[in-house]
């Protein structure tokens, strides 16, 4: 079994498998020089190690090719500071040409035999021109990137409205669709601002706790159903399922409407009732 080491790169939260010899010795939070598919880079370890059969391979690993030294972190820092200018003449070319695209990351290969733009655009640019100009500029092979808005704030950052970095940046790795239902089931304001995340899309974390909804509901009474308690017949007009209770709204009686507060732990008798009472309105 190939022993290999699981790297993560920048603005990524992939894991991708890399073959190290038992020369290497990593650990956790190194940063290591790797050839991809596209050329050089460099990953942080995030997997020390771990051996994996060969069956569980898809397609040939490449080796790590050493741990990064002095040399190599100061090469990144000039290559960061390039990739900010790069940025900015892009916008300037971008502006030059009145293409409908906003450029939101710029990223050099280690070995600087490749740029890559990336951009979010609402239609197919032609480009074609733009990266004649940049190829003129930087003089090394360009590649411009059309990405979804949810991409692009992936790449950029920020914080959502918890207080915390969006969970895109920070650890989602595959974008699952969000459903505006999701937030109907757990009673959040469909306010827009409430709901939607720095993308303008809806939050990626109104789905982690709908499924925990979608089962908590199965044994309340839906909403506006009549249910038959020990103080009367009533309305559900109130579901909570955090706090672990519905509202009943009560028949009027001389005109004067009473609300009374159902417990979960009464749920199962209510039901039984409720089940009852249909039964005899059958019959």
């Amino acid at each position: 079994m190939p022993k290999v080491t699981g790297l993560k790169f920048a603005k990524t939260n992939y894991v991708y498998y890399f073959k190290i010899n038992n020369k290497i010795r990593l650990k956790k939070g190194d940063i290591c020089l790797v050839k991809t598919a596209i050329g050089l880079d460099l990953g942080k370890v995030v997997i020390p190690y771990k051996y994996i059969k060969n069956g569980e391979i898809d397609t040939p690993l490449k080796n790590v090719i050493r741990k990064a030294n002095k040399e190599d972190f100061k090469k990144l820092e000039i290559i960061k500071r390039e990739e900010i200018d790069a940025l900015n003449i892009c916008k300037e070319k971008i502006k030059k040409y009145n293409l409908p695209m906003k450029l939101v990351y710029v990223k050099y290969l280690f070995d600087k035999s490749r740029i890559i733009f990336y951009f979010v655009s609402s239609q197919r640019i032609d480009f074609r021109e733009l990266v004649k100009d940049l190829a003129k500029v930087f003089k090394t092979k360009i590649e411009l990137r059309q990405i979804g808005v949810r991409d692009g704030t992936k790449l950029i950052g920020g914080m959502g409205i918890c207080g915390r970095e969006v969970c895109c940046a920070s650890y989602i790795q595959k974008f699952t669709p969000i459903h505006i239902n999701m937030a109907k089931i757990q009673k959040i304001a469909l306010n827009q601002s409430k709901v939607s995340g720095l993308c303008g899309r809806l939050m990626c974390c109104l789905s982690y706790e709908s499924e925990f909804y979608k089962e908590c509901l199965k044994k309340y009474p839906k909403l506006k159903d009549n249910i038959e308690t020990e103080k009367g017949t009533g309305k559900v007009i109130e579901i909570n399922v955090l706090k672990k209770y519905v509202v009943a709204e009560l028949e009027a009686d001389g005109g004067i409407k009473k609300r009374i507060k159902i417990p979960e732990e009464e749920f199962g008798e209510l039901l039984i009732k409720n089940k009852s009472a249909k039964n005899n309105d059958n019959k």
